[in-house]
C-alpha cells in the first residue's frame, strides 16, 4: 500500500439488508454424442479427403479445434497437414500399420483430448493381423485360432463404438459375390451382387458404424461452346450413403466437388451435407456403450487392455520366465545340460519341445513355473544338489511336483 492511499480514510461500514440473488437458470451442458462413420472405396475415390474434411468440421464447430488423430497406414495425410494448418487444428499422425499400434493409438488419442479419431485403411490393418496368425501357423490359420481373432477384432469394434471422440474407419472396396444357378441344369457362375467395406473377414465392417459412405469418382465433363468433351473437365467425389441408421440420410446420393487447393472453411461443404446425420444423433440418441462383458466381469478393463490381451502377456511372460529358469539351473550348451533341459521340461509338462510350452495355457504355464521356482529355491539352498545326478535331481523334481498338485507347496510368488 502507498502512503498517498493510506492517507484516504475508510468509509464507515453500514449494515446493509441481504438481497436475495436473482437466481437464472442454468441450463445443463448436454454431451456431444460421438460420430460414428465408415468411408470406403476404390483407390482415389477420395475416402481419405472426405473424412478429414468431416474431421476438421467436427473438430472446428463443435470441440473448439481439439485434435484429430489417425492412424495412417499407407500414409497419405501428411498431404493434408496444409489443409488442417490453415484452419488450426493439430493433425496428429501415427504411421504404424499394425493392429497393435492402432489400439494403442486410440488410447492415446483419447488420452490426449483428440476430438476424432480415425483409421486409414482398416484393410491394411485386418490383413496385417492375418498375415501374424500367419505368419505364427506355418503360413496357414488354423480354424481353432479363429476365436483368438475375433475376439481381438471385437476388441477394435468396441473401441469404435464405446470411445467419446468421434470415430472413422476407412477402408476399401470388396466384391460381394452369390454363386448363381446357369442356363443350364447343374452350372453355376459367381456374379457380383454388391460391393463391401473390405475388413473383418468374411463379413464386412458396414454393419459397425452408424453412417456409411461409399466414395467413387464421377467426371464433370468439359463443356465449350456447347459440346461436351469427355475426358476433360472436373473430378467429382459422390458419396453412396448406404447406411444411415438415424434414416436422415439413408439412400441419398451427395457430391462434392473437386478443389485445386484448400481455402479456409473448406470443409462447409462435406458439413453441410452430413450435419443432418449428426443432427439426428444427437436428438434420437444417448451416449450408449457396447456392453461387452459377462455377468462374472468385464472383457475390457480400465487401461483399455481386453481379457483376451492380458492373459496372453502374462502367457507369453510366464513362457519367458519358465525358459530363463531352466537356462539358469541348467545353463550351457553341453550334451548333459540340454538333456536335463529336455527332461526336466517332459517331466513338468509332459512335452519335450520348448517351443511347445509356449503354446501352452496360462493355467498350465503358471503351474510350471511355480514348480520351478520351488526346485530353484532347493538348488539355492543346496549348491550341492545338482552334483548329485541326474537321478538324484528328477527324483526332487518329482517331490516338487506332487507337492505342488497336492496343494502341499510353499506359496511363491510370481516375479510379474
Amino acid at each position: 500500500m502507498t502512503a498517498a492511499a493510506a492517507e484516504i480514510p475508510l468509509k464507515p461500514q453500514t449494515k446493509q439488508q441481504p438481497q436475495r440473488a436473482s437466481v437464472t437458470p442454468v441450463s445443463p451442458v448436454v454431451p456431444i454424442v460421438p460420430i460414428k462413420a465408415g468411408f470406403f472405396g476404390g483407390q482415389g475415390a477420395g475416402k481419405t479427403t472426405s473424412a478429414a474434411m468431416f474431421g476438421l468440421a467436427l473438430a472446428k464447430e463443435l470441440h473448439g479445434s481439439a485434435p484429430v488423430w489417425v492412424t495412417d497406414t499407407e500414409p497419405g495425410w501428411q498431404f493434408l497437414r496444409p489443409m488442417f494448418a490453415a484452419e488450426g487444428v493439430k493433425l496428429e499422425q501415427r504411421t504404424v500399420p499394425t493392429f497393435k499400434a492402432m489400439l494403442s493409438d486410440i488410447r492415446e488419442a483419447e488420452r490426449a483430448g483428440a476430438c476424432v479419431y480415425a483409421v486409414d485403411s482398416l484393410t491394411i490393418i485386418w490383413n496385417e493381423l492375418m498375415q501374424s496368425f500367419k505368419a505364427k501357423n506355418g503360413g496357414r490359420i488354423p480354424i481353432n485360432a479363429w476365436g483368438d481373432i475375433k475376439a481381438m477384432w471385437g476388441e477394435y469394434t468396441t473401441r469404435f463404438l464405446n470411445s467419446p471422440m468421434h470415430s472413422f474407419a476407412l477402408g476399401r472396396l470388396g466384391n460381394i459375390m452369390e454363386e448363381v444357378e446357369g442356363d443350364r441344369p447343374g452350372d453355376s457362375r459367381l456374379v457380383k451382387t454388391g460391393t463391401a467395406f473390405k475388413a473383418g473377414g468374411s463379413e464386412s465392417f458396414g454393419y459397425e458404424p452408424h453412417l456409411l459412405l461409399e466414395l467413387s469418382l464421377e467426371r464433370k465433363a468439359k463443356r465449350r461452346a456447347g459440346v461436351e468433351h469427355e475426358g476433360e473437365g472436373r473430378m467429382i467425389h459422390r458419396a453412396d450413403v448406404l447406411k444411415d441408421r438415424t434414416w436422415a440420410l439413408n439412400g441419398k446420393v451427395i457430391r462434392w466437388s473437386d478443389k485445386a487447393n484448400y481455402q479456409p472453411g473448406g470443409y462447409m461443404q462435406v458439413w453441410n451435407s452430413l450435419k443432418p446425420h449428426f443432427d439426428r444423433v444427437q436428438q434420437t440418441m444417448a451416449i450408449v456403450t457396447l456392453k461387452t462383458g459377462t455377468s462374472s466381469a468385464d472383457l475390457i478393463s480400465d487401461d483399455g487392455k481386453s481379457e483376451f490381451y492380458e492373459r496372453r502377456e502374462r502367457r507369453d511372460l510366464c513362457a519367458e520366465e519358465i525358459k530363463a529358469t531352466l537356462d539358469l539351473i541348467w545353463g550351457g550348451s553341453g550334451a548333459v545340460e540340454k538333456r536335463m533341459r529336455l527332461l526336466v521340461t517332459e517331466r513338468i509338462f509332459g512335452i519335450k519341445s520348448r517351443e511347445s510350452v509356449a503354446a501352452l495355457s496360462l493355467d498350465k504355464l503358471e503351474r510350471g513355473l511355480h514348480i520351478l521356482q520351488a526346485f530353484e529355491k532347493r538348488v539355492r539352498a543346496d549348491k550341492s544338489m545338482l552334483d548329485k545326478g541326474e537321478v538324484e535331481a528328477l527324483a526332487q523334481l518329482d517331490s516338487d511336483i506332487r507337492q505342488y498338485d497336492e496343494g502341499k507347496a510353499e506359496e511363491l510368488e510370481l516375479p510379474f
